[in-house]
Parts: C-alpha cells; structure tokens; sequence
C-alpha cells in the first residue's frame, strides 16, 4: 500500500537532527524504523525512538516506525519486531519519495529491467523471482539462469495481468514517479506492492541495495557486495579528498545516440554522470545545468574541456566492442562528425575517450567509475577496470568475461 500523502505529524519534523546522522545518506536503510538514520535497524534506534518520546531528540524521517502519523510505544514495539524478525509488515521509502507499505516476509519477487536484475542477482535472490521482464532475456548476457522464468512484459511497459497470475509479493521498477505509480494502481486490486528503485545512480546505489537486502533477508550478500565495491570506491574516494579544485581536469560527457551538432545531451546538475565526475575528481563543464541539458558545439568548443568521455551502448547484448580497431573506428567518427574538434584540448592531447554504457551505470557501475578516475587522472591513480569486471562477472553475476571485448577505450 502507497500513502501519497505525507502525515501533518511528520512533516513538522522534516529534518534529520545531528545527533541522528550517523551513516553517510549515500548508505542509508530507507527502511521506516530506522530511527536513526543509518544502514541498519538494532537497538540504537528503540532508544532514539524513546527519546523522541521524552522530549529528548527530534523525530527523524524514518522514526515512525508503524507509518501511524505518531510516535509513541508502538513504534517501539515495532523496531523490536523488526529486529527479532517478527514484524507482520514494513514500510520502505522509495527512491521516488513513496513510503511504500509491504506485508513481511516476502517470499516472492518480480525485477523489471536489467538494473533491477542485476541487483536481485548480486543478492542471490533468483529463487525468489517469480517472473521477469522481456528485455533481459532479449539483451542482457548476465541472466542465462532466468532463461526459463516467465516473461511479464518490458521493464517499460510491463503486462499488468501477467504480473498479477504469478502473485509475487512485491514488483520492482524503475524510480520513475509516473511509472512506479501507474504500475501500483493496476496491481492495487491484486494486493501487490510495487517498489521504484533505480540501482544505476552511484549517489543512491549503496542505500538502495541495503535496503532491497533487508527486505528480502539477504543482508549479507549485500553486505558482501558493498564491502567489494569499497575496495575500490574507497581508494577514489580517498585520492579526489586531496585534491584541490584547480588541480581537477575538466570534464565534458556525452550520452544519447541521437545527437547532432546543435543538439548534444549531456550531464548536468544532480544527473548520474555529474555524480560521477564529481566522485572522481573532475569538473562538470555542465554542472550548473539542468540534469540533462542539451548542448551545442559551438559551446563545447568555447568551454575547450580537458577530458571527454563518450558513452555509448556497443550494440544489443554486448559488454563493450569487439576489438580495439572497431572502438577507435567508433571514436574517429565521433570526434570527425564534430567540425572543430580537433582544435580542442581534449583531443589533441589524446584525452577523448569512449566508454560502453554497459558497465558505465548500474550494480557494475563501478568499473565505469574506475575508467572516469583512470582518464581524469593518468598515471596518478592506480586502478585496473577490466581487473574489476572481471571480479564482478566471477563473483556476482556467475558468467564468464568476454574476452577481447573493449569496454573503454582507450584504456589509458
């Protein structure tokens, strides 16, 4: 059950108290219960829930525990069901603002699309997909062990009564508010619970993969993957901190394959790619914008960029190109079809890269990031993309590395 309306009580208590912030937003359980506001429901937040009570601390998003428009004793009780794993119900706040109430313990799940898939795979939770959407088995390489589950519809256009004859618990989709709702009104009647999570943004990845743990009761293999990608993200993360400004490349990134030159799509303000950049120390010639501006260019040329990174989908199930000479083949047309070009820095200093879309969002989102730290700071950062891929392949998808195929380029 969705409640689009936001309770008058909560909404007197809108922010978060300091004492309350103990976990980085990015790694937070959208779980309501979660009292204080970290990656996790224990004793802690039974406490905070008590002090609220007092007096003592203010209520926090995620303090009503029991989504009843008060806080008091019950929203105790429930973080202690919570923590014993008795709790009937909980309720989850989406990556689309939705507090979403779903009944406990859930046994059965649908994924749309190929993100959401790919984060249920990371947690081991094939046994629970009852059904999943077309597209991953018409493109995706990850799923040849889904092969044989019931197709429900696109991710996009799901089949409602398709979803609804498979009775699963709860249905993911995109953190698209238009879909998310439309999909929730049609499965309404059915009793079941649709959740939008995104699983591509890098700034919301982490508390999305918690929380989808938690739900499905498989904390340690979230856990598990978190602590992988903290290898690696940990690292960046520690590097770009010394770093001043003025020792940041700039950075222009194009997306889309319907560009012209009057007409670029690019990254602008709170998009996952201006995430990215700024996670791996570069500057957003276009982080002022909008969150997908169109660009020219003529403005391009004006802005004269250090770094270019073009991202590109390599063609319907494909990792990346096939070969070296195909990717440069693919780079010599990009660069040529933009007249002027060749003036730009980016490119006289053999800085204009192309990255497949593949591995450039999403759960391996992180060899994406790898290949940004690796071209916004050669020969400063030691870090090997095609290294990660391999280990994630291996260890949370189960399916062999396509050898030889390109996914940056070039890689150095």
């Amino acid at each position: 059950m969705c409640y689009c309306a936001v309770f008058a009580f909560l909404a007197a208590f809108c922010l978060v108290a300091s004492s309350a912030a103990t976990a980085s937003s990015t790694d937070l359980l959208n779980i309501f219960g979660n009292a204080d506001m970290n990656d996790r429901i224990d004793e802690a937040d039974a406490a905070y829930v008590q002090n609220i009570i007092d007096g003592k601390s203010e209520a926090t998003k995620l303090s009503d525990a029991n989504y009843d428009g008060k806080i008091d004793a019950a929203d105790t009780e429930r973080i202690n069901e919570i923590i014993k794993g008795e709790e009937k119900e909980l309720t989850v706040a989406d990556s689309v603002d939705r507090n979403v109430t779903i009944k406990m313990p859930v046994a059965s799940i649908i994924a749309l699309g190929t993100y959401r898939n790919e984060a249920a795979k990371i947690l081991k939770a094939q046994d629970m997909m009852v059904g999943v959407s077309s597209d991953i088995l018409e493109d995706g390489y990850y799923y040849p062990d889904l092969a044989d589950k019931p197709a429900v519809g696109t991710w996009s256009a799901p089949d409602s009564e398709a979803i609804v004859k498979l009775q699963p618990d709860i249905v993911i989709t995109s953190a698209n508010l238009d879909r998310a709702t439309k999909l929730e009104e049609s499965l309404k009647p059915a009793g079941i619970a649709v959740l939008g999570l995104d699983f591509y943004r890098d700034n919301i990845i982490r508390s999305e993969i918690i929380t989808l743990g938690f739900i499905l009761n498989k904390n340690e293999q979230a856990d598990r993957y978190l602590q992988w990608r903290s290898t690696y993200d940990q690292p960046i993360s520690d590097f770009v901190a010394g770093l001043k400004e003025e020792d940041k490349p700039t950075l222009f990134m194009e997306w889309g394959t319907k560009n012209t030159i009057s007409e670029i799509s690019s990254y602008g303000k709170g998009a996952s790619g201006d995430s990215v950049c700024s996670f791996t120390g570069g500057r957003n010639i276009a982080g002022d914008m909008k969150e997908f501006p169109k660009l020219d260019s003529e403005w391009v040329l004006k802005e004269n960029p250090d770094v270019i990174i073009r991202s590109l989908a390599p063609g319907s199930g494909k990792a990346g190109w096939n070969n070296t000479e195909e990717a440069a083949a693919v780079l010599k047309s990009y660069v040529e079809g933009r007249p002027g070009w060749s003036n730009l820095d980016a490119v006289k200093n053999n800085r204009t890269h192309l990255l497949s879309t593949e591995i450039a969002w999403g759960p391996d989102g992180i060899v994406g990031v790898a290949y940004y730290a690796l071209w916004l700071h050669p020969g400063e950062i030691d870090i090997d993309p095609v290294k990660i891929y391999r280990e994630y392949l291996d260890q949370f998808m189960g399916v062999e590395y396509p050898e030889g195929a390109v996914l940056g380029y070039p890689d150095r």
